[in-house]
């Protein structure tokens, strides 16, 4: 638990002085996406929701996103990448990359979805390609990195 923590405060350090250095073209990367995911290839369903709301409450928090928001959209995704991290092997680079990258479009999707539901006045199909779709492939670009250095251990089986 302690270790959670340790790492959640080390993101939220990491995502507010370093990720936007290395913003292209106004896109981050979203480290508490890479530390969900990289927990969850780890750890059963049930945990990494637990994990995933955490995350994602923290998220609303320092955020100006509405209370819930992230803490929804990243318990599901959090579930969702571990049951399928049992049926992929996520040792392999390219299925990492996969996983990350479809999180990561979902995460986005959710997001937008929820948002357009209270009324927020976004397009979805442009905020789909120019917002959602680049923040995911850059955040599983460079999440399969960092996961591939750290190499975190996994219980994936095909």
């Amino acid at each position: 638990m302690m270790a959670f923590l340790l790492a959640l405060l080390g993101v939220c350090l990491l995502q507010t002085a370093i990720a936007p250095r290395l913003a292209i073209g106004g896109v981050q990367p979203d480290l508490f996406l890479i530390l969900l995911f990289g927990l969850s290839i780890s750890v059963g369903p049930e945990l990494a929701a637990a994990a995933g709301f955490f995350i994602g409450l923290y998220q609303d928090s320092l955020s100006g996103a509405p209370l819930g928001l992230n803490a929804f959209t990243l318990s599901l995704i959090g579930f969702l990448v571990s049951g399928l991290s049992e049926q992929v092997k996520t040792t392999q680079p390219a299925w990492r990359f996969a996983l990350l990258c479809l999180a990561g479009l979902l995460s986005g999707l959710i997001t937008l979805l929820l948002l357009r539901f209270f009324h927020a006045p976004r397009p979805l199909v442009s905020a789909l390609l120019w917002t959602a779709l680049p923040g995911a492939l850059y955040t599983a670009i460079l999440g399969t990195g960092l996961l591939g250095v750290l190499k975190p251990k996994t219980n994936g089986l095909v």
